[in-house]
């Protein structure tokens, strides 16, 4: 198992055309290419962590996510994930 880079420290991945499509999809609503990755990875590990403290999946095992929960739109421009709200990235399966 591998560790993710220490905090300050830059990312690097390989983008093949299903990322390429996902980031594209999330940076139409005006975030920067690190807030969609910032935003995408918190998204999915507060599901992962979810199911890991409830119970449903045993620590460490990848749960499968199979659907997500969106507020409708108020008028007000959403800045993040609802809290608490199971979630999930485009295409409802985790990358």
């Amino acid at each position: 198992m591998s560790t993710p880079p220490k905090p300050g420290k830059a990312l690097s991945v390989k983008v093949d055309p299903q990322l390429y499509d996902d980031l594209a999809t999330l940076m139409r609503t005006g975030m920067t290419l690190s807030d969609a990755v910032r935003q995408a990875a918190a998204i999915v590990a507060s599901a992962y962590r979810n199911a890991w403290e409830d119970g449903r999946i045993p620590d460490g095992m990848s749960p499968q996510i199979t659907h997500v929960m969106v507020r409708p739109y108020d008028g007000l421009r959403a800045t993040g994930p609802t809290a608490g709200a199971p979630v999930t990235p485009a295409g409802g399966e985790p990358r």
